[in-house]
């Protein structure tokens, strides 16, 4: 299971580095405008989704990752 949480982290952190270099804009109207978020004319707010997914699964990856650690056992 640590492999495989180890092969989702990694995965995950190549895909959100693909997908931010590809959709980085650099014209930028101010700073102001210049985060992640894009909102629409009517106000709606948005989040690139790929980011956004691949963010969740490396943290599903980081979740398993830390569940399967074995603990020493302890005496008290």
């Amino acid at each position: 299971m640590r492999k495989t949480a180890i092969f989702i982290m990694v995965v995950s952190l190549i895909v959100m580095l693909v997908f931010g270099i590809a959709y980085y804009h650099p014209i930028t109207d101010n700073v102001v405008d210049s985060g992640g978020f894009w909102a629409y004319m009517y106000g709606a707010m948005s989040v690139p989704w790929v980011l956004y997914s691949g963010g969740v699964v490396f943290l599903m990856g980081l979740t398993v990752f830390f569940a399967t650690t074995e603990q020493k056992a302890q005496r008290y």
